[in-house]
């Protein structure tokens, strides 16, 4: 696959989720759902922190954290983020897949918000799965997001004006990766591939959400939106992401559960 870190040198990650409304939803959605399940002072470890957006967040809610990222660029820029921030925070470089540095069951919550984004072997999957859930405590949060197939298909159409005959959106439909060859950055999930993932792991489902709904697909209205009309947005996709039936239809879905 191409290299994640070609990919991030020339892509602007620290804007990608505040730079419009229909952006901001899947931050606010994400964050929502965390804070109602992550209990005060708690040690959050980040895997994928990409510049940080959520660890910031969540060190400034009082949470001592760790931000790790397997991109240079990245950690630089969430170093000089915390240089004039009095939070408790440690900035890393180094890969989800493999987290020899840390102590087993010391974090109270982990959060994988972008690596599976980019593994299209099972195997790395799994081993970026079962590194995460050994230095979780029993007990502990595990947030992971992936990137939905089906609404890649149709945003791909929608926002890139593909043909329908596209040969890259029929290798998505069937194989999760546009290109299959060293081309493809990313890989595409469907709601089961993430279900039949984590029943392999000693955890219980909490939630298992749309995270930006259809925010890809209505994005010029969105951003049209007065601040009251994005709220009502948000009161009605915060009412029906955790719907099983819509999750597809969201270009982003987080499944949380409890380490047991």
């Amino acid at each position: 696959m191409k290299s994640i870190l070609e990919y991030y040198e020339t892509y602007d990650e620290e804007a990608r989720l505040i730079k419009d409304n229909a952006h901001k939803v899947e931050f606010l959605t994400t964050v929502h759902f965390l804070n109602d399940i992550i209990s005060p002072s708690s040690r959050i470890l980040e895997v994928g922190a990409g510049t940080g957006r959520y660890s910031f967040c969540f060190a400034e809610k009082g949470h001592s954290v760790t931000a790790l990222d397997i991109t240079p660029k990245h950690v630089e820029i969430m170093k000089k983020k915390a240089l004039h921030k009095a939070l408790d925070m440690d900035i890393v470089l180094g890969n989800a897949k493999e987290l020899s540095d840390f102590e087993n069951n010391s974090y109270d919550v982990v959060l994988c918000l972008g690596p599976l984004y980019h593994f299209s072997v099972e195997e790395e999957k799994v081993q970026t799965i079962t590194e995460a859930l050994r230095v979780l405590k029993s007990g502990g949060i595990l947030a992971v997001a992936y990137i939905n197939r089906f609404s890649t298909f149709f945003n791909m159409i929608n926002r890139r004006k593909e043909n329908i005959n596209n040969e890259g959106l029929k290798n998505i439909l069937k194989t999760g990766l546009e290109y299959g060859d060293e081309r493809d950055c990313f890989y595409y999930s469907k709601y089961d591939d993430i279900e039949n993932l984590m029943n392999r792991f000693h955890v219980r489902k909490i939630d298992h959400i749309g995270s930006d709904g259809v925010a890809s697909i209505l994005s010029d209205k969105l951003n049209d939106f007065n601040q009251e009309e994005f709220n009502k947005w948000m009161d009605y996709h915060l009412m029906t992401c955790s719907d099983s039936s819509l999750v597809g239809y969201s270009q982003h879905g987080l499944y949380i559960c409890k380490k047991i």
